[in-house]
């Protein structure tokens, strides 16, 4: 990893915003706090998922399409919350924040190639490549592949794995992955870009590609998202919390798990393990929290109007940063990992 000034920015960004308390995220009292503070920080009496495109409370507007969200908070992810080129919530396991839990993911992904002996491996939602190029530099004998639907994406990524002669990147939309063959995988895996598959209809694709794709017997490792079981009874301010999460990431509905692993089991892919990794993960949520509660105890004061001109679309992606960990911590969103096994006899 490198340390440029873009490092030290960030670095200093972390610092500062270790001044803010860390909330207690399983208190419904200290969530309907920070939703006051988000209503005052709007101007509105109370803060929804609509909120971010009423122009009267957001002036800038907000993303509609997935590309443009990634495309319009580029600066964002690479200023703020990984100048190394993370697009995702890291894991530390001992509860400490560090720079290389983004590659925790990787990791355990690369603990799955080297015990299956797998040869072909495709990552779907590869972002600016962190994961992918990491894998491929240490596993030279292996074929990796990185889809993205972000042509900036795609280009950050395919520059900085240029030099790397066993992967390649490629735009590809993977509800239907036309740049890949039949049975071409022996692992396929996404970190936190499943998600996206965010209608029945488009996880009914996402499932029948990745049979397509994946040699009997292939394995598809999935980090990311799901609401949790008895989403609908839990409290109001809970299940907010995890709507606005939605829309921030511009996703219509995280399924539930129980949901998501039907549908994978119709189209022949069968639940093999499972992690729980909202605490693993929960360091690198909180960091954000901490700036993202900063940045709204300014936009909720007098001083409103000295920073206002400074805030652009992309801002607004700060909300998620404030509601994810009550999320985690009122049990409205589970973050696990799901390994998935495709059966040796393709399902009709």
């Amino acid at each position: 990893m490198t340390y440029g000034p873009r490092r030290l920015v960030f670095d200093a960004i972390v610092q500062v915003s270790k001044l803010v308390r860390p909330a207690r995220f399983d208190s419904e009292a200290e969530l309907k706090n920070d939703l006051s503070l988000l209503a005052r920080a709007y101007g509105v009496e109370e803060i929804t998922p609509e909120t971010l495109n009423d122009p009267h409370a957001n002036k800038t507007g907000y993303f509609e399409t997935v590309e443009d969200y990634y495309t319009g908070t580029e600066a964002q992810f690479s200023g703020v919350h990984s100048p190394d080129g993370a697009v995702h919530f890291g894991l530390d396991w001992d509860g400490q924040f560090r720079h290389d839990g983004f590659l925790e993911q990787a990791r355990i992904v690369e603990e799955l190639i080297r015990r299956t002996g797998a040869r072909s491996v495709l990552e779907l939602g590869s972002g600016k490549g962190i994961n992918s190029i990491h894998l491929a530099r240490r596993n030279p004998a292996v074929s990796f592949m990185g889809v993205d639907l972000t042509p900036l994406h795609v280009r950050i990524a395919s520059e900085r794995g240029k030099d790397i002669a066993n992967l390649r990147f490629a735009r590809c939309d993977f509800h239907a992955l036309a740049c890949c063959s039949e049975a071409s995988f022996d692992v396929v895996f996404d970190v936190e870009a499943g998600c996206y598959s965010d209608t029945p209809e488009k996880l009914e694709k996402f499932f029948a590609e990745l049979r397509r794709v994946l040699r009997p017997g292939g394995h598809f490792v999935q980090f990311g998202y799901f609401r949790s079981e008895g989403f609908a009874e839990l409290e109001s301010a809970a299940i907010l919390a995890a709507r606005l999460v939605e829309r921030a990431w511009v996703i219509e509905q995280f399924h539930s798990e129980s949901a998501w692993k039907h549908t994978a089991e119709r189209f022949g892919l069968v639940a093999r393990e499972r992690s729980d990794l909202r605490a693993a993960s929960m360091p690198s949520v909180q960091r954000l929290y901490q700036q993202a509660k900063m940045f709204y105890k300014v936009m909720a004061s007098s001083a409103k109007p000295l920073v206002a001109p400074l805030v652009r679309p992309s801002t607004h992606n700060s909300v998620s940063a404030m509601m994810l960990p009550y999320a985690y911590g009122l049990e409205s969103l589970e973050y696990p990992m799901n390994v998935l096994a495709l059966r040796q006899t393709p399902v009709a």
